[in-house]
């Protein structure tokens, strides 16, 4: 049976029946082990592989060596079943509760597949312990290093404390190769605490990373830092320059992040392609999403991020390299602390990538939009925007088109935070269509800096420059 473990087996052999020898040349095998029971009911053709066998595990057990299931075989878990040990377990159809933990974290887990379509980080004891990163690594590990059998990692509601980061990456001969994965949990961006939480528990790098990412996914997932935005009345707050705007502990660096594309430029030139994050809630961070920071590597192209919402940051979501080509944000949200929502062209190579930014609702208390940089390489497109208490819209400085349209500019009034440049820029290609500005209720007069396009916009007062 290929079965070894670290106490022994008590084999019982049955007489073959006459009739059933005559027709198949089979054998019947029972097997008990002192720690639980497996039940193996075995029909084999001659020079042929076993092809019916289900394992029932009821109790604790211990593999130290290597286990090899034969195929389509059910290991199939009871409730108090569970596996310890430093072995391998090579096949198998794992059937157990997505919320029960079935392997020790130093086992090496090889299946054929799973029953359903989850492979739980619950299985790995997630949950259980009071840092997380052991598990949910060791699951990630175990999803992509079988990528011909699994693909989904199911992360059940709860909250899971964590102190490394996670990564989402394969290497081979000291390169990283293409990985692919579904991440996913049981929290919708609008909650606010009941469904699945990961909480970053460190203060620097990132909570997780992918590199060399070919169309995985992320959704419904709340991931949570230590940043803490700066407070104070909202005078100070709103004029605090982007410099300034930093972590009220003073212990979060300045790249500090929630979830990071392509972090690492030290083995490949290729980034990912095809990523796909949505219905997800990052926040607490000095930067929630952020893209190719690492200067170094390109791709990152055909992205995206959809119905994603921001927490408390000094940057909600930034970019960094030319080749983030076709990058999508759909739906776009923040009603916490934040300094600047968009920010394209500051990190990783300084360049700007090709990205369509289409809805979203930003209040809270939002000091700027955006921090754009285009020069030369790509545009950003910025559509159907509701924004309220802004100190500003930010700043855009291009040499090519750049569109924003449908869109609405909320302001705090002057008298509250002082007098505010609502906008500056440096091109006519800057073009503003069927959008608002306004102090809501007031005709004061607005400033704006630079030159851009308006058309069919609306502005509460007379623009001054």
């Amino acid at each position: 049976m290929g079965i070894t473990a670290s106490s022994s087996y008590l084999v019982a052999s049955f007489m073959q029946l006459k009739f059933l020898n005559n027709l198949f040349n089979s054998r019947y095998i029972l097997q008990m082990k002192t720690s639980y029971l497996i039940i193996a009911f075995s029909i084999f053709y001659p020079n042929s592989k076993i092809f019916s066998q289900d394992i029932f595990i009821s109790k604790d057990t211990t593999i130290n060596n290597t286990w090899t299931i034969p195929p389509g075989a059910i290991l199939k878990f009871g409730s108090k079943g569970h596996i310890s040990g430093k072995g391998t377990i090579r096949g198998g159809i794992i059937d157990a509760s997505l919320g029960q933990w079935i392997f020790d974290t130093t086992l090496t887990i090889i299946p054929e597949g799973t029953y359903g379509k989850d492979f739980s980080a619950k299985w790995f004891g997630a949950g259980r312990v009071k840092d997380n990163s052991g598990s949910l690594q060791k699951g990630i590990n175990t999803v992509l290093e079988n990528n011909g059998t699994l693909r989904n990692f199911f992360i059940p509601k709860g909250i899971y404390n964590f102190s490394k980061s996670l990564t989402i990456a394969s290497i081979y001969k000291g390169q990283y190769t293409g990985s692919t994965i579904h991440i996913y949990g049981e929290t919708s961006f609008w909650d606010c605490c009941n469904g699945t939480t990961l909480k970053y528990i460190a203060t620097d790098g990132f909570a997780i990373g992918l590199q060399l990412n070919k169309g995985t996914e992320i959704n419904n997932l709340a991931i949570t830092g230590q940043f803490k935005a700066p407070a104070g009345a909202d005078m100070a707050y709103y004029n605090t320059a982007f410099e300034d705007f930093k972590d009220a502990n003073g212990k979060c660096g300045e790249m500090y992040a929630g979830i990071v594309i392509d972090y690492d430029g030290s083995k490949n030139a290729g980034g990912s392609t095809g990523v796909k994050i949505h219905d997800i809630a990052v926040g607490n961070f000095n930067i929630d999403y952020l893209v190719s920071p690492n200067g170094k590597t390109f791709n990152a192209d055909i992205l995206l991020f959809e119905n994603i919402k921001c927490g408390d940051a000094k940057v909600g979501f930034a970019g960094g390299q030319a080749q983030e080509k076709g990058n999508v944000i759909r739906g776009i949200y923040s009603w916490g602390s934040l300094h600047t929502l968009i920010s394209i062209g500051r990190y990783g190579k300084s360049q700007a990538g090709n990205y369509l930014i289409d809805g979203g609702n930003i209040a809270g208390r939002c000091i700027r939009l955006f921090d754009i940089s285009q020069s030369g390489w790509y545009s950003t497109t910025i559509s159907n925007l509701f924004s309220e208490s802004l100190a500003s819209v930010g700043s855009i400085y291009t040499q090519i088109p750049t569109s924003i349209s449908n869109c609405t500019f909320h302001f705090v009034f002057p008298e509250v935070i002082g007098k505010q440049t609502l906008f500056v820029s440096n091109n006519e290609k800057i073009k503003f269509s069927n959008c608002i500005f306004r102090y809501y209720g007031s005709k004061q007069e607005m400033k704006f800096s630079g030159t851009a396009t308006y058309d069919n916009c609306l502005f509460s007062g007379p623009v001054i420059k």
